[in-house]
């Protein structure tokens, strides 16, 4: 069952759960917050890879766990916008496919 703050933001972006609208609209949202991660410059707390800490100020435990972030935002990035956007693509082929089929029977 949908709560009433699901259905509302449903409403409001107007797309079906597992429709090429709603794909797009996830890989949008991960390209957006990679974008907001890099311009607050996380990318310089991936440093604790090699194993130096990104930021003194900061502590160790905070500037992994920032360089983390950065790094599934990437990985996001980087493995799963494309997905999204080949599962947009063939999930509108088959949506076409369905209605063409249709009117044809």
């Amino acid at each position: 069952m949908k709560t009433n703050f699901t259905r509302r933001f449903l409403d409001m972006c107007g797309a079906d759960f597992l429709s090429p609208k709603d794909f797009l609209r996830h890989a949008a949202l991960i390209v957006i917050l990679f974008g907001v991660a890099h311009a607050f410059g996380l990318r310089e707390y991936t440093s604790f890879l090699n194993g130096t800490t990104g930021s003194v100020e900061l502590g160790y435990e905070l500037s992994t766990l920032l360089g983390l972030i950065y790094l599934l935002l990437y990985f996001a990035v980087v493995l799963l916008v494309p997905i999204l956007i080949l599962a947009a693509l063939l999930a509108h082929l088959w949506l076409k496919y369905q209605v063409r089929n249709s009117v044809w029977k």
